[in-house]
């Protein structure tokens, strides 16, 4: 690396020296000193101590305009005060766990039921990898099918049904592009369970078509998110989510949205409805929660009430649509993510998009970019924006490296600590806050280009 990009380095480890104590001292006691994976990167992470609004503060006593949002969980905002004020009634007057059923989660369910009309039923659970797996389940069952088809590069959680050719070490071992090969990203996983789990391309209708006469009998769903993120955002091409419908018609399978990071950031509701589809099933998460663990998989009431104690599709969980979290929910739904609000949050978006590639082209730096919603990514070294998730991982990743830390010195956190994260613009970022973040772009990226 150049010696502007060890200068840069010298101000990251100057500028937060406690957190490296923190890093090595809780290392000794939990692995990589992180609760997530993706909280870690090099040389230590950040430790936060607060947040509020737009804006998060380290145990350093530096302060950043704060862009990953807990990867679109708290888009609200940080401690939003209708959130806030809902979570310590909730406590105050109900509790946070009673073991019985709460019409808290009633209203919250018809709430979502208003925004989107293909859930007509609902189950919550804790997080949106459970959401998934259970979407996945019910799939199963329904159709008396195994296999399940996803989009290569595609997050939808940890748990071994989908935790499949999503961030390879390397891109080889996926196999050629028309005969990508299952792979699973964990050790641990049982191959039997791999065999299961069927990988293909988004945005590349003929590609899942060919799945789909192979093993179309055996095939119980396809799932993918309307809108890719977790490859920075890759927005679906004309017609591409109904060639999708048309086909799990024809061969019987589900069509599954996963709308865990999308709903409510990428649109006003699910991302999917603005593209003219339906969906059997829908699994959501993050938004819904306002900042708690909060998920749901819902859909059509005619899959839905094969979930017990109705059918015999099981769903447990003792924490699942607790009050806390559902109040949260309501006060994030109702109070805070109204259209006028999405609108905002999008006329802000679309001002950093445009600041960032000013930016790019002031620099003369090879870098792409794209928005949607509250949302937006950057793709290092690539001329346009990528497809699918082939094109995506050819991004720069040493320049994403040497501008993430750029960033962070110059008191932004830009997005989530990887290539492969995309940016929110919360419900509490203000303008001064998109002005502040283009002007920070233009000096890093001259420094990084170096």
């Amino acid at each position: 690396m150049g010696t502007e990009f060890k200068e840069l380095l010298a101000k990251y480890l100057a500028k937060t020296p406690k957190s490296r104590e923190a890093f090595e001292e809780v290392s000794r006691y939990v692995p990589g000193a992180v609760g997530s994976a993706i909280q870690f990167f090099k040389p230590y992470p950040i430790f936060g101590l607060r947040g509020y609004g737009s804006r998060v503060w380290d145990i350093d006593g530096n302060e950043y305009i704060d862009y990953c949002m807990s990867y679109g969980a708290m888009t609200a905002g940080h401690r939003n005060p209708s959130i806030v004020e809902a979570i310590v009634n909730v406590v105050k007057e109900h509790g946070t766990l009673l073991g019985m059923p709460s019409p808290l989660a009633g209203e919250l369910a018809k709430e979502i039921s208003s925004r989107i009309p293909d859930i007509e039923m609902i189950r919550f659970t804790n997080s949106g990898a459970e959401a998934t797996m259970y979407a996945i389940r019910l799939a199963r069952a329904l159709t008396g099918r195994d296999k399940v088809v996803k989009m290569e590069g595609a997050y939808h959680g940890a748990h071994d049904y989908l935790l499949i050719s999503d961030k390879p070490a390397t891109i080889k071992i996926l196999g050629s592009y028309d005969e990508p090969r299952s792979v699973p990203d964990s050790l641990g996983t049982p191959q039997d369970v791999v065999k299961l789990t069927l990988t293909t391309h988004f945005n590349d209708v003929d590609s899942v078509e060919k799945l789909f006469k192979q093993f179309g009998n055996e095939i119980a769903a396809v799932i993918t998110e309307p809108v890719q993120t977790n490859m920075g955002v890759i927005l679906p091409e004309e017609n591409y989510l109904k060639e999708l419908r048309r086909l799990c018609d024809y061969y019987g399978a589900f069509l599954i949205f996963d709308e865990v990071k999308t709903g409510f950031n990428a649109s006003s509701s699910a991302a999917y409805l603005e593209y003219g589809v339906r969906a059997d099933l829908v699994v959501l998460g993050k938004v819904i929660g306002g900042g708690t663990p909060l998920a749901a998989f819902g859909g059509r009431r005619e899959f839905m009430e094969n979930i017990t104690p109705v059918g015999r599709v099981v769903h447990y969980g003792t924490y699942n649509a607790n009050p806390l979290c559902v109040a949260a929910g309501l006060a994030a739904l109702k109070k805070v993510f109204t259209p006028e609000a999405h609108e905002r949050m999008k006329n802000l978006n679309y001002e950093l998009f445009k600041g960032v590639n000013n930016a790019v082209e002031d620099s003369k730096i090879v870098a792409s970019t794209v928005a949607k919603g509250n949302m937006g990514a950057i793709y290092f070294g690539l001329d346009k924006p990528p497809r699918n998730f082939r094109e995506a991982y050819r991004v720069d990743k040493d320049m994403w490296y040497r501008y993430w830390i750029a960033m962070l010195v110059e008191g932004i956190i830009p997005y989530g600590g990887a290539w492969f994260e995309e940016w929110f613009v919360s419900a509490m970022h203000t303008r001064e806050d998109i002005e502040k973040t283009i002007e920070a772009y233009y000096k890093v990226l001259k420094i990084i280009k170096g």
